[in-house]
């Protein structure tokens, strides 16, 4: 089914809704939770800043490692599957022949939701 998504051989509908909304806030909402426990080990400061200046694997505790690896990850998952999904929804719209409105709103919401989540995220 994965491999039909991608080559857009579903429904617009179906990839639109399933896959880039329902799909992309699971993702989402998996970032925010390991996001929401690494918080507050951070105590305000960027992930980068606190591994490059702060971290001292010595010193503190593998939890806190684990928190970073768990939400770094997530994050690479949930671009990868948004990558996905703006390829999906590309190529279906692109069969896509009952409304040229919808066809271009498709291609258009998948491009916004690459740019606030890079936005969220840089």
């Amino acid at each position: 089914m994965y491999k039909k998504f991608l080559a857009g051989e579903l429904s617009l509908g179906e990839t639109f809704w399933k896959f880039g909304v329902l799909g992309c806030f699971i993702c989402y909402f998996i970032v925010r939770v390991c996001g929401h426990v690494l918080a507050p080990q951070l105590h305000g400061r960027s992930i980068f800043v606190f591994l490059t200046h702060y971290y001292n694997p010595l010193r503190d505790g593998s939890d806190i490692l684990l928190s970073v690896v768990c939400y770094l990850t997530s994050l690479v998952i949930f671009f990868v599957y948004l990558f996905s999904v703006i390829l999906g929804v590309w190529r279906s719209s692109a069969e896509y022949d009952k409304s040229a409105l919808l066809k271009y709103l498709a291609r258009i919401i998948v491009l916004l939701a690459l740019y606030f989540s890079l936005h969220l995220v840089f």
